[in-house]
């Protein structure tokens, strides 16, 4: 079996995705797409080269495009009785409505994914529907028969990918349009994880560049809609950016994406990190914002920053360069989740085994090589870091376990490296797992 591969923004088919008779998958780029000279690579894990790609590289990137819990894969298994790990049989089904600006289709299939004109090629929802879909995925329930999902989204949350209108109105793309937002509704009985990812990405923006939420009430759940990142708005057209997260680029199947040794995990670690970050176009910026990332999330309570939620833009004239971020999330916060990190910090898997030795080790890996400027930036960098969240802790009170949450990390931190732990977080409650 082939299909082809296609990326929004090219006209032609950019390459080929295969298996043979034993099951074996292979990608390879098209000759025609490896003469153009605006190609993009459709990966870091595969770059313009002429002789194709193996099954192990081939089936992880393509694995990454379907998306993880999605019950319209379990229903194309069991409809047309295929393996799980038959990618390019799954793909045959459901490859048009894969994840970002890649889409695989039956061979000589005209493209599905195509630019949309925010006059024409949207259908505003009614109130009545929007109000539907919230309740549906606030109900972990089917959306209604009526909706069709544009973009099934990966993660552990309930969401859709919708667009918002110039007048504020909420659409469903038509004619392979590209959505503009993310509509995230907590499930039933979660209903403050909208407010507290809202909180968090507002905290992160003041620091990094980070995705656009804006927190909503609808039909009385609370609602957070995020702005994509990986779409351009210009003159009322909406067009994909090429973007892939670090699963792929590393060519990691998705199990892959927490660093866990002991299940065979260990691919996706603060090395594989650097290996991908000393690929962009502003290497020693890329990894001291990674750094500076690192220990914002740790202290903010965040330690779900896998591989899948990170990820690079692949820009025309060959840059590459890391998004904005995005899915940042106070998980410590749900005591029904693990603390341990989701890439180690030398020997450290928490926040409870963090100290000097582990931070340093962690700088060494992600190639900070001089002792004395590792220890330099990693001062400054928890100076400012510790003291910008602690300044927040009163603001955070709101919600008193994410205030004391931010203010016992802030302690034992400073504890584990022998600081002096500032007010307000010296006298914070304990937040207890």
């Amino acid at each position: 079996m082939q299909l082809d591969v296609r990326l929004d923004g090219f006209e032609e088919v950019i390459g080929h995705l295969s298996s043979d008779d034993r099951g074996a998958t292979r990608f390879a780029y098209a000759e025609s797409y490896l003469d153009r000279p605006d190609a993009l690579p459709l990966s870091l894990s595969f770059p313009l080269d002429r002789n194709g790609f193996d099954d192990f590289a081939t089936r992880a990137y393509f694995d990454n495009l379907l998306q993880e819990r999605d019950s319209a894969r379990a229903d194309i298994i069991a409809k047309y009785r295929l393996s799980n790990d038959d990618i390019v049989g799954i793909l045959l089904h459901l490859g048009k409505d894969c994840a970002g600006a890649v889409s695989v289709l039956p061979p000589g299939a005209p493209a599905t994914k195509v630019p949309g004109r925010l006059d024409q090629d949207y259908r505003p929802y009614s109130d009545r529907e929007i109000e539907a879909i919230v309740e549906a995925l606030y109900k972990r329930e089917p959306l209604p028969e009526e909706v069709i999902d544009p973009s099934p989204l990966a993660g552990v949350q309930s969401k859709i990918a919708i667009t918002v209108l110039p007048d504020g109105t909420f659409a469903e793309p038509l004619n392979g349009a590209p959505t503009t937002h993310i509509l995230k509704v907590p499930q039933e009985r979660h209903e403050h994880d909208a407010r507290r990812e809202h909180i968090a990405m507002g905290l992160s923006s003041g620091r990094f560049d980070t995705a656009i939420t804006k927190l909503l009430e609808i039909d009385g759940v609370p609602v957070l809609l995020v702005e994509r990142f990986d779409r351009r708005v210009e003159n009322a057209l909406v067009t994909r950016v090429h973007q892939e997260d670090f699963c792929q680029a590393l060519g990691l199947p998705t199990r892959h994406k927490y660093q866990r040794p002991e299940r065979g995990a260990d691919g996706y670690n603060v090395a594989a990190v650097r290996s991908i970050l000393n690929r962009t176009n502003n290497p020693a910026e890329e990894r001291l914002r990674f750094l500076h990332i690192t220990l914002f999330d740790i202290l903010l309570g965040n330690v779900d920053g896998h591989a899948k939620n990170f990820a690079l833009f692949h820009l025309p004239g060959g840059k590459i360069r890391t998004t904005p971020r995005y899915d940042v999330m106070p998980t410590m916060l749900d005591r029904r989740t693990t603390d341990e990190f989701s890439y180690y910090l030398g020997q450290a898997t928490s926040l409870a085994e963090l100290d000097a030795q582990a931070l340093d080790r962690f700088m060494v890996d992600l190639g900070f090589t001089s002792a004395s400027g590792r220890k330099r930036i990693i001062g400054a960098a928890l100076d400012n870091i510790i003291g910008s969240l602690n300044g927040k802790i009163i603001e955070l009170r709101s919600d008193k376990n994410f205030g004391d949450l931010v203010g016992t990390n802030i302690r034992t931190l400073c504890m584990n490296l022998g600081r002096e732990v500032p007010e307000p977080a010296q006298s914070c409650d304990a937040f207890v797992r």
